[in-house]
């Protein structure tokens, strides 16, 4: 008797993860709008007083000081990737730095393979008193990600991160927006390590890390 076996058709979820994790290792995520709103709804009487200017080319406002936790980012590190299964290593070349007077850190990262380039900047939230991290790169993709701070030796950040598939000139292309969480623990000094998770819409979670050490 002859049999003939069929062929099970592969959800879509499953084969868009997949295309994901063999071309995006990770998602390493309007100021001046806002900037003009809070301009607009300042009170009349709380203008600067003309006769206090501070010395030119200083900042007046000393960065706060929690910023100090992480700067264990600043400087160059060069950062091997274990990705997911299925996925392919890479490397990860990072240089943070200072910048707005020592309030935010800004750091600049390029992955291959992928010719991907991104900045994350790094600040502390005074009003909710988190650390934030915001993320953008040359693919499109972009996040927005909070921390509570250290606890036991971690420093988690977690946030939204809308993640391009297949980078377009045309300004149009196909994406999946993904839960990313970046658990950070130093090793020593100069030497610290990014466990990152993202989790799709279905559910279901990847895993990687990145062992980074300072140049």
């Amino acid at each position: 008797m002859r049999t003939e076996k069929s062929e099970e058709r592969e959800p879509d979820g499953t084969a868009r993860r997949r295309k994901w994790i063999r071309y995006v290792p990770a998602g390493v995520v309007g100021v001046a709008a806002v900037s003009l709103i809070a301009l607009t709804v300042s009170p009349v009487n709380a203008e600067p007083d003309s006769r206090a200017k501070p010395p030119r080319g200083r900042n007046p406002l000393p960065a706060p000081p929690q910023i100090r936790d992480l700067d264990f980012l600043l400087g160059s590190y060069t950062c091997e990737y274990t990705p997911p299964p299925g996925g392919t290593a890479a490397v990860l070349k990072l240089t943070t730095r200072r910048a707005m007077g020592g309030h935010y850190f800004y750091t600049d990262a390029t992955l291959e393979p992928g010719n991907v380039v991104g900045r994350s900047t790094f600040g502390w939230n005074p009003v909710d008193g988190k650390f934030i991290n915001q993320y953008h790169d040359n693919w499109g993709s972009s996040g927005n990600y909070t921390s509570s701070g250290w606890k036991d030796g971690h420093l988690i950040f977690k946030g939204p991160l809308t993640q391009v598939i297949t980078p377009n000139a045309t300004g149009q292309t196909s994406g999946v927006k993904l839960d990313l969480m970046d658990d950070y623990q130093v090793l020593g000094r100069g030497h610290f390590k990014n466990s990152t998770s993202f989790t799709f819409p279905d559910g279901s979670i990847l895993h990687g890390s990145y062992d980074c050490r300072r140049q």
